[in-house]
């Protein structure tokens, strides 16, 4: 019995260094929250850098479809230590009067330069109307005006006068009860108007009935009035 157990201790040493290599990535699928019309939605990724670990590059990418949302993330380009965080802000930008459906989230890929764990995910859903959540953390990084970030990624049609980074820092305001800027307000609630094609002409008025009633009725367009 004393020599099973001293043959199974090395075993016991071995699987939980296993098991925190496994746990360790390049590669996430992550995904983030989409907003109601004409709002806003927040997603942070936090990753944890262990100590005497260098803080990887991150890279993110689309992996699924925005639909008619805009998505745009950045990352603070001062980080805490310990920590690397992005956010990732979606616009829904479906014009008033569309019937097509919203999405409920945006799939996209994280890569990273060293492998690290999988990030924890917070939200804030719909901040321009009073949704909030835990993503003010990120302000513990360091400024969060968009001259303080890093863009990592944007897709699809923007607010008008809003680029990524300026989208996300409008959207971290929202999302921490702070001032937000009217512009950015405006500029998401009036989505880009759908383009319709020039009107037809005019009907023009229906002929007076024949006076021969043998001969046929002109038929209009449009019924007489």
């Amino acid at each position: 019995m004393r020599r099973f157990a001293a043959l199974l201790a090395p075993l016991l040493v071995v699987i939980p260094g296993a098991a925190l290599a496994s746990a360790r990535q390049r590669a996430w699928s992550v995904s983030a929250r989409a907003p109601a019309q004409f709002d806003v939605a927040l997603t942070q990724l936090r990753f944890h850098v262990p100590a005497g670990t260098r803080r990887p590059v991150l890279h993110l990418r689309l992996a699924g479809p925005n639909g008619l949302d805009y998505v745009a993330a950045a990352e603070p380009i001062h980080q805490a230590k310990g920590s690397l965080i992005a956010l990732v802000a979606v616009v829904n930008r479906r014009p008033r009067g569309s019937l097509a459906p919203d999405l409920a989230s945006i799939r996209a890929s994280a890569r990273l330069s060293n492998a690290l764990g999988r990030p924890r995910v917070t939200v804030a859903t719909n901040v321009l109307s009073g949704g909030r959540g835990a993503v003010c953390s990120a302000q513990a990084t360091g400024s969060m005006a968009a001259g303080s970030l890093r863009r990592l990624l944007a897709a699809g049609s923007p607010p008008p006068g809003f680029g990524a980074r300026d989208t996300v820092a409008q959207a971290f305001d929202a999302a921490c009860s702070r001032p937000v800027s009217h512009a950015f307000r405006a500029a998401v609630g009036t989505p880009a108007p759908v383009l319709v094609g020039p009107p037809g002409p005019k009907c023009p008025p229906c002929p007076p009935p024949p006076r021969d009633a043998g001969r046929p009725r002109p038929v209009c367009p449009v019924p007489c009035e």
